[in-house]
């Protein structure tokens, strides 16, 4: 018999697959994988994006390497279909839903020795940068239930349109990454995927989120932004040991950062939870890769890090702080 659906949500194992997008402006269906090893210090984001109403499917792949290099591709292919999730040598199957899936890559990407080039200029930055065949291939395994950080499934707190139905989960990943020469096993490394469909509109706001390790087995999926008034919210869950998700009722990250190429500051972030003792994930940023999001009229800076928690020691994460530059 097939295993119960691991799920503390409305969605279930049905809810796995691509959905029907007829009528649907700029509809957008997306499924990402995040992991961070603080062992090797290697970390990544893999994400498929279908915008069948666009014509289009979008991939990127980037690749926090030792030593603060980045491995990237990012690109697009005509597609008006939305059957699965695949391109550009790009390809996430969900083996067993709500529990597991395979994560496959095979094609080039640019190394990318100083990753705030990317801030402005990405293009000649990746023109410039040597390529490398790079192969992926992993298996991800569930190790919290699926959850939202909204009730109603949406997929952020404030005016923003990303998706109207989104979930998330907490898992580990296994297997090997290659880069040119070198090829790194990865042994249950922590790792964090995200689905979301329905309309998007890419907006430009302030805010941030954060997704977060702790030494003791407690894993966070924290959001942040202002409305136009002002006013800050946010959203996210809590995941105890115990596997039970706790809304999360007010998230604030302590920081100037204002959209720079670079950022010397620390990840100070304060998240608290219902039925939780506060929160603070104070730690030392690893990798910081700040990318540009432009759209015909607004332009909005998406700085990507990874952070460590005492040294490690207390845990480690993922983060992303987004600034209206234009």
């Amino acid at each position: 018999m097939p295993a119960e659906p691991f799920t503390v949500c409305k969605y279930g194992a049905d809810a796995e697959s691509t959905h029907a997008f007829a009528g649907i402006k700029n509809f957008n269906e997306s499924m990402y994988f995040n992991f961070v090893d603080p062992v090797s210090q290697l970390g990544g984001l893999v994400r498929i994006g279908n915008r069948p109403t666009n014509g289009y499917t979008e991939i990127s792949v980037q690749l926090t390497l030792p030593g603060g290099a980045i491995a990237f591709r990012a690109g697009r292919v005509e597609s008006t279909t939305n059957d699965g999730f695949s391109g550009q040598g790009l390809e996430f199957i969900i083996t067993e839903p709500t529990r597991t899936a395979t994560i496959r890559y095979r094609n080039s990407v640019a190394r990318i020795t100083h990753p705030s080039m990317m801030a402005e200029h990405g293009r000649i930055a990746l023109k410039n940068a040597p390529a490398e065949e790079c192969d992926i291939e992993l298996t991800y395994t569930a190790t919290s239930p699926l959850f939202v950080t909204n009730s109603d499934g949406d997929c952020t707190p404030g005016e923003s349109t990303i998706a109207t139905d989104h979930y998330e989960q907490f898992g580990h990943l296994s297997g090997t990454i290659r880069v040119g020469e070198r090829t790194w096993t990865l042994e249950k490394v922590t790792s964090f995927r995200d689905h979301s469909w329905g309309p998007r509109e890419w907006a430009s706001y302030t805010g941030e989120w954060s997704a977060g390790w702790l030494a003791d087995g407690t894993a966070f999926s924290a959001y942040g932004e202002y409305l136009a008034s002002g006013i800050r919210v946010s959203a996210g869950a809590v995941l105890t040991p115990d596997g039970v998700a706790h809304r999360v009722t007010d998230f604030k990250m302590l920081t100037d950062y204002a959209g720079e190429a670079t950022y010397t500051g620390r990840h100070v972030a304060v998240i608290q939870a219902e039925g939780l003792p506060t929160i603070v994930a104070d730690g030392s940023i690893r990798h910081f890769v700040p990318v540009t999001q432009r759209t015909e009229d607004r332009a909005v800076r998406i700085a990507q890090m990874t952070y460590d928690l005492a040294g490690g020691v207390g845990g480690w994460g993922v983060a992303e702080f987004l600034r209206p530059i234009r």
